[in-house]
């Protein structure tokens, strides 16, 4: 497990977003209580690659994109992580079919 850089804002609609810049995810919960789950989830599901190092919020505060909301060090399981290539569909040949002359 390993302490990542998040950055949390309250969207208009209601909710919360939460981007993980190293990652370049992000998700959407309900209420704060619920990000480091939602980060989790979509890691597993979602991420595939190496595990980048973990930045410093000095690196992303000057970017437009991160100037409201506020930061957390979440603390993620990225274990299995490491290596993991995107699946590749298995392509089979189609049978050759008879053509009647």
């Amino acid at each position: 497990m390993t302490f990542f850089v998040t950055h949390v804002r309250s969207e208009v609609d209601g909710g919360i977003c939460a981007n993980l810049p190293d990652f370049n995810l992000y998700v959407f919960a309900h209420a704060i209580c619920d990000v480091p789950e939602q980060l989790q989830k979509v890691l597993a599901e979602q991420y595939r690659g190496n595990v980048p190092m973990s930045s410093n919020i000095e690196d992303w505060q000057g970017q437009s994109d991160y100037r409201s909301g506020w930061w957390l060090w979440l603390n993620l399981d990225v274990d299995g992580l490491n290596g993991r290539s995107r699946r590749r569909r298995k392509l089979m040949p189609a049978p050759a079919q008879d053509v009647i002359s």
